[in-house]
């Protein structure tokens, strides 16, 4: 992957992500039941992927074991990853968890270290300190005003989401290197979805639809058509030629490009209430991207071996 097609990508996954979370905020809103949200999401994006898997996806090769590993992977993006985002999203503002998915290359590095048994660089662990300390102010511990107690439980729900993202980068990544990044994509998401349906389907079917705004119905496709796919496809693609502390920078302009989305949408009356775009908040985001970028001031662990000068993988930039 050439250093040019590394960075369109990067700033395409931003892009979708501001608008993840702000659409998502909608849907969160709108549907009364995070499992019955799940479900909708997951089986939308099974069957949208399915039907490219007809053309631009091509077909599993994987062994016995790998479709194991498949299935594994389904698990942690659509039920581990998905459900607790989504509940989260419902108490939160679209700025704080874009912020809390900064530090995706912070948990990334700590868990490629712990597997590889090496103790991260004094910067990197200077890094981690930093970034934690953001997410602390935060989270604001300290303040014990009810609608902010809220917006608290629902980061600490996107907080174990970020840690099953974290999860799921790391333990693709081999899987990605040896099959179609696309094919791994929409098979964990399908198998994803279809292990997902029998916690799901009874709260969707006892849903009112009728009673969902057209905003909801927007978020929704959004993340079915979008969200888990096209920004799935463009992640797992980048990680099939970088490592995963790499591929986790594009985390890094998120929380900027989200805020001025949601300051905007806010002003436009789009969205209603306190987006909590203080000084805290951009105190926290100083914090975490400090402590991100320090960092990934480290050669990734995880990041494949240079070969030649002619080998694209070493075009990928550093």
């Amino acid at each position: 992957m050439t250093a040019r097609r590394a960075y369109l990508f990067m700033a395409l996954h931003v892009s979708c992500a501001a608008m993840t979370y702000v659409l998502g905020k909608w849907a969160a809103d709108a549907f009364a039941d995070p499992e019955a949200l799940v479900f909708a999401r997951s089986v939308g994006a099974a069957l949208f992927l399915l039907a490219l898997s007809l053309t631009v996806i091509p077909r599993p090769t994987f062994t016995r074991r790998e479709w194991l590993q498949v299935a594994a992977l389904g698990v942690l993006v659509v039920g581990l990853n998905q459900y607790p985002f989504l509940r989260g999203l419902e108490d939160t503002v679209p700025a704080h968890p874009s912020l809390i998915y900064a530090l995706t290359p912070v948990l990334v590095m700590v868990l490629v270290c712990a597997w590889k048994r090496r103790w991260p660089k004094p910067l990197a662990v200077f890094g981690v300190v930093a970034s934690f300390a953001g997410v602390i102010v935060l989270l604001r511990p300290w303040e014990s005003d009810a609608a902010f107690a809220e917006l608290r439980r629902g980061d600490l729900w996107i907080c174990l989401a970020l840690v099953m993202w974290a999860i799921y980068t790391v333990a693709a990544t081999p899987l990605m290197r040896r099959h179609d990044p696309r094919t791994v994509t929409a098979w964990s998401l399908i198998l994803g979805g279809v292990l997902f349906v029998p916690f799901g389907v009874s709260d969707f079917v006892a849903l009112d639809l009728d009673a969902i705004p057209w905003r909801g119905w927007v978020g929704l496709a959004w993340m079915c058509c979008i969200t888990s796919t096209v920004m799935m496809l463009l992640w797992n693609a980048m990680l099939r030629h970088l490592g995963p502390v790499q591929v986790a920078i594009c985390a890094n302009a998120q929380p900027v490009a989200t805020a001025l989305l949601a300051a905007a949408l806010a002003s436009a009356g789009w969205l209603s209430g306190d987006q909590d775009l203080g000084l805290l908040f951009w105190l926290g985001t100083v914090l975490v991207l400090a402590g991100v970028t320090l960092v990934q001031l480290r050669r990734d662990p995880g990041a494949p071996a240079r070969t030649s000068p002619e080998d694209p993988r070493s075009n990928a930039p550093r």
